[in-house]
């Protein structure tokens, strides 16, 4: 880095021009900078810092600049400039700092300039199917104006344009020849960049429909009917976004939707690994950078991959059950099975009960440190058995095991330093801990304490902590809601439990959900029936790591099995083909392995019979012996010895009530890059992990300009034809 003797306010033309010709930012987009920099050029001035170096530039300047910001009146409102309106002035000037940074000047960093944080959480809303429709149905096209109008929606729905890139269509690009057949027009995007899309036959149709009404001689594609007549009709981005905004009110849309809302028309619960947390699709969806956990294809073990890209759309949903482990996933979504070549893919679609897809045993994450591991332990207990009331100021917790609660009355006593109430329910046959306690109850409801029953989860900030804390938050869970004999936990929220079973992951300890139907006898004899769900650990080793990592008070009672089965691996495919080669090679097998290893009838495991590790280990030395090598022995013994790797049965697949579901979608740095989510292994495509109609990210990206498509085409190779395919598909479903 060197010092540079130009002053802040020589470097901004050469500034403007990297905006230009290394960032390719489009020429609305370096007016709106130069606007946006001029008042920091303004405020140097002003306060003679005209000569002011880059390396000069300190944190107290940068403070005095937002308090100059905070200051401004816009001039329509007259009120002060919105904390939104502020931080675009601070994206520009930390921009500034990175542009020093690429030219090793020496500044401050661009992380010093901090945004003003929105307090209100903004929703993204999405459009349903449904709404689509209704939106596209909506013009009246009994006249020209109509029918331009549902030209637009249909091709943007189509297209996925910017209103921008929609506005400057001509004509002359839009040559229908074939109705049954999709269009690709070349549109030029931000910074310049040029990238095909693709007219869909119903948005031809409404083009041609609008284009055969066409009397005059204008080259715009798009023009406007209202007002005098001039040489110039081309529509602008305002009027189109005014277009739209009419056919959502008059289509009687719930949400609020643009144009923009037309590119990404497309749900979120699904926990996936990142670098050092879980951490839900939405949230993950909303950080800036980040990196998750990605299988390693070459020794099938976890390594850190870069998120290059994400974005959202629509798709229907399969609930996968598969040994325990539950994934919504889209129809085309992609997960990992074992074939006659060893590991490959296959679509949620494809999947039929009995299949294996692939899992993950252990989840090596350091996590960060959140709360003292004893109040993550109260914080367990109260998750289960305790009621957190903001009127009251009051925690009540309820347990008929007075010595538990007991336990739990001395913890909280020495951490928040009060005297807590331990007396008899007058309710019920049990007892009641009172912890009166303002700031304790504020600080649980911010973790999302005051949720029903059914809709608790595990504190994100939980889940992602220390070992210790998640270990003793589990234990105090447990206390309260887990079984005495067998492993189990209790709850009536699915989510709960998922997270709970992600967490035992971090600790390698495998468990099974289960669902199941519970009718209840209310006071007045009437019945209620609702569905309840158990986690087990069901296997020796996982049983006995339960007990030695998660120290519940309940420990002395539970039951371990008294042997285990072991790992099974579905290579049958793989055998059979294995076998198929060796004939070939006259290698015979079948008999030396009944002789040296006491296994019989190895044909069985080529169908239906499941090997356990240790029997496919022995049929491996067997092939090792007669000097039998192949591509396909490497497979096979890469997913026998892949230690962190297991397999799960699918045991159930159902259709998830409803058409359509938005979801989030993300794009990994390395190519046949993958995703752990919710304990299963999910090909680099979504991650509530999905594909809208096998559409993957990078795809989508093309499709909408994305700024770092370029990036993400080296590594996929995607040529337009193939695009083309997939919009074919994609749009087959509309009309």
């Amino acid at each position: 880095m060197k010092k540079s003797q130009k002053s802040i306010l020589e470097h901004l033309p050469e500034f403007m021009e990297y905006l230009d010709i290394e960032k390719g930012l489009s020429h609305n987009s370096q007016i709106t900078y130069n606007r946006l920099i001029h008042k920091f050029e303004n405020w140097l001035k002003e306060n003679k810092l005209t000569t002011l170096l880059p390396h000069e530039l300190t944190a107290e300047h940068l403070w005095q600049y937002r308090v100059y910001l905070s200051k401004i009146y816009n001039k329509n409102s007259r009120q002060p400039l919105k904390r939104a309106s502020i931080n675009y002035y601070l994206i520009v000037l930390r921009n500034l700092l990175n542009y020093f940074a690429d030219r090793d000047v020496t500044a401050l960093p661009a992380e010093k300039v901090k945004l003003f944080l929105d307090k209100k959480e903004k929703s993204i809303k999405f459009l349903n199917l449904e709404q689509i429709e209704k939106l596209l149905e909506a013009p009246d096209v009994s006249n020209i104006t109509g029918l331009r109008d549902k030209a637009i929606l249909e091709v943007l729905f189509s297209t996925g344009l910017r209103v921008a890139e929609l506005v400057s269509l001509n004509r002359n690009q839009i040559k229908i020849e074939n109705l049954n057949e999709e269009l690709e027009i070349n549109v030029i995007g931000k910074g310049g960049r040029i990238r095909p899309v693709y007219l869909s036959s119903r948005a031809l149709k409404a083009l041609k429909d609008y284009l055969e009404t066409r009397k005059d001689d204008d080259k715009a594609l798009f023009i406007n009917y209202k007002g005098p007549t001039s040489t110039n009709h081309r529509l602008t981005t305002r009027s189109v976004e005014n277009i739209v905004t009419k056919y959502v009110l008059k289509a009687n849309i719930s949400i609020p939707a643009s144009p923009h809302t037309l590119r990404h028309c497309l749900h979120p619960l699904t926990r996936i690994i990142t670098e050092n947390s879980i951490a839900p699709i939405r949230e993950l969806y909303f950080h800036r950078s980040v990196k998750v956990k990605s299988l390693n294809w070459n020794n099938l073990k976890l390594e850190n991959s870069k998120v290059i890209s994400k974005t959202y759309h629509i798709t229907p949903f399969y609930s996968i059950w598969a040994d325990g482990y539950n994934l919504i996933c889209s129809p085309k979504h992609r997960l990992f099975t074992i074939g006659a070549k060893g590991i490959k893919e296959i679509t949620a679609k494809e999947l039929k009960i009995d299949d294996y897809i692939m899992g993950i045993k252990k989840i090596d994450i350091k996590g960060k440190s959140f709360c003292d591991p004893k109040l993550a332990r109260i914080m367990g207990y109260i998750l289960g058995d305790g009621t957190v009331n903001l009127k009251r100021r009051c925690v009540i917790i309820n347990d008929k095991n007075r010595i538990n609660l007991k336990y739990y009355k001395s913890l909280v006593d020495t951490l928040l330093k009060i005297n807590t109430n331990l007396v008899k329910s007058h309710s019920s046959n049990s007892f009641e801990l009172m912890i009166y306690h303002k700031e304790f109850v504020e600080f649980l409801l911010n973790l999302g304490f005051g949720e029903k029953s059914n809709k608790k989860r595990v504190p994100k900030e939980i889940l992602s902590a220390s070992q210790e804390e998640l270990s003793e938050f589990l234990a105090g869970f447990y206390d309260a809601d887990g079984n005495s004999g067998t492993i189990r936990f209790f709850s009536s929220s699915k989510e709960l439990l998922k997270d709970v079973q992600n967490g035992l992951l971090r600790f390698g300890i495998d468990s099974h959900l289960n669902v199941r139907k519970r009718t209840i006898l209310l006071p007045q004899k009437k019945t209620f029936t609702h569905e309840f769900y158990t986690l087990h650990i069901l296997h020796r080793p996982d049983q006995l790591k339960f007990i030695n990592k998660i120290k519940t008070l309940k420990s002395k009672d539970l039951k371990v099995c008294s042997d285990d089965d072991g790992e099974k691996l579905p290579i049958g495919e793989l055998l059979l083909e294995i076998r198929k080669d060796t004939d070939q090679k006259n290698i015979f097998w079948s008999d030396k392995l009944k002789k040296n290893y006491r296994i019989n009838y190895v044909a069985r495991y080529y169908h239906k019979l499941v090997p356990v590790k240790n029997t496919v280990k022995r049929i491996i030395n067997q092939l090792e012996d007669l000097n039998y090598y192949s591509p396909l022995l490497l497979e096979l013994k890469k997913i026998v010895f892949a230690n962190n790797i297991k397999w799960l049965r699918i045991k159930k697949k159902t259709n998830v009530p409803g058409n359509r579901f938005s979801s989030y979608d993300f794009g990994l740095a390395k190519k046949d890059g993958n995703f752990i989510t919710d304990g299963i292994i999910s090909h680099n495509s979504f991650a509530t992990d999905l594909l809208m109609q096998g559409v993957d990210l990078r795809t989508i990206q093309e499709f909408l300009g994305h700024k770092n498509i370029a990036t993400t085409q080296i590594y996929t190779h995607i040529t337009n034809k193939h695009l083309k395919e997939i919009h074919r598909k994609y749009h087959s479903d509309i009309g």
